[in-house]
């Protein structure tokens, strides 16, 4: 029971940002949650697999991350659920900026770096964490997140310094 317990303590506060990053990997807030849902029960069943000298938030979006891709795998199979739609924001929710053209400039990203954009911005993880979720050196953590802002920023048609 205690170690239930301390996963609990240690997963409750990355729920929100779970959410937000596997609903900019899925496209759907149902999904999204679907595969957080999921993602907690196995990070709950392989809990004892978990080494505590690691970053927690790392090993455990990773199991997210994997989650996701296996949601995206099955609705490629189905084929019956579109992978570009996005809900949109309710109407009383002003955009501070285009939507639409953020996720279509993320969408031009090659995959590894469209990835790291979301666990980063969506998912909230630090380097160490990224360097965990991916199993990639915090070294090219650092690097692919600098050539991912770039890109994305090309893609968006910003000045880049």
């Amino acid at each position: 029971m205690a170690e239930a317990d301390s996963y609990e303590r240690a997963l409750r506060p990355l729920l929100r940002q779970a959410g937000g990053y596997a609903r900019g990997i899925l496209q759907s807030r149902a999904d999204a949650e679907d595969a957080v849902q999921q993602a907690a029960l196995k990070g709950l069943e392989r809990i004892a697999q978990y080494d505590d000298a690691r970053p927690f938030a790392g090993w455990w979006f990773a199991i997210l991350r994997n989650c996701c891709i296996d949601m995206l795998r099955r609705r490629a199979r189905a084929a019956t659920v579109p992978l570009d739609g996005h809900d949109p924001p309710a109407p009383d929710q002003p955009e501070p900026f285009d939507l639409a053209q953020l996720e279509a400039a993320l969408a031009s990203l090659p995959p590894t770096q469209q990835e790291i954009v979301r666990l980063r911005y969506h998912g909230g993880l630090a380097y160490a964490d990224l360097a965990e979720a991916l199993a990639i050196p915090r070294g090219t953590v650092m690097s692919r997140l600098h050539n991912a802002r770039k890109a994305l920023a090309r893609a968006l048609g910003e000045e880049i310094p």
